[in-house]
């Protein structure tokens, strides 16, 4: 009974501790998710903008997770997270020798999927009622894990898929960097009252490759993206 009643006692300092200790807190763990739509600047393996055929938005997401690091000063966090990223497209009028006009009248999908390693620098710009936000410069070198081809025929469908050490010349692991600009806000919790705080945030993205001087196996996408993160 005694040592309950000293255990019972020392609950309200064991709580006081632990507050205090997620306040000083500098390094957490986070997880998120990118939802939002990507377009085709450029095609794979090409040195131009010019187009094989004509192309249409897509969807693109992401999902991942890793760590964010808060300055000594607070006024700004680092982020390293490894995601997995999937940028998608349509493809209009593919060749089709079973069409009228000798072209599919169909919508065809093209998506690579890659691994991806991302840093993000940002800081804590304006506070707009008691929600901090910030602005984020970020870059991802990805590795290519496959790409998925859907060609919709008028009489049927086929769907190609090429793993990323199977791109000509292996050069798979050489793909686009990818840089990010986003404007985002800091909640005090997370969604659901799971986790620390959270982020969300609108982010751009854009590849590029050598400068935009060399080729690249993977099609090179710009994206407007809503990311959600949850803060341990």
């Amino acid at each position: 009974m005694k040592y309950t009643l000293i255990l019972l006692l020392c609950i309200p300092s064991l709580l006081f501790a632990q507050e205090k200790e997620s306040e000083n807190k500098r390094i957490s763990f986070l997880i998120g998710t990118s939802q939002g739509v990507s377009f085709v600047h450029r095609e794979a393996k090409s040195n131009t903008n010019l187009k094989t055929f004509d192309v249409t938005p897509g969807y693109a997401f992401s999902f991942g997770g890793g760590v964010n690091i808060l300055s000594k000063s607070r006024k700004s966090f680092s982020e390293i997270t490894l995601n997995y990223r999937s940028y998608g497209n349509g493809i209009k009028n593919i060749v089709d020798v079973s069409a009228a006009n000798g072209y599919s009248s169909k919508l065809s999908y093209d998506r690579f999927n890659y691994l991806s390693l991302e840093y993000r620098y940002s800081r804590y710009v304006k506070t707009i009622k008691d929600y901090n936000t910030f602005f984020s410069l970020g870059m991802q070198a990805s590795y290519i894990l496959n790409e998925k081809k859907n060609l919709n025929y008028d009489d049927g469908s086929k769907l190609i898929k090429t793993k990323g050490k199977d791109f000509s010349g292996n050069d798979a692991i050489t793909t686009t960097p990818t840089f990010l600009l986003s404007y985002g806000v800091e909640f005090d919790n997370g969604l659901f009252g799971i986790g620390r705080k959270s982020h969300l945030s609108l982010d751009f993205t854009y590849d590029w490759f050598l400068l935009g001087l060399s080729s690249n196996p993977s099609n090179q996408y710009f994206s407007s993206l809503i990311n959600y993160k949850l803060i341990f």
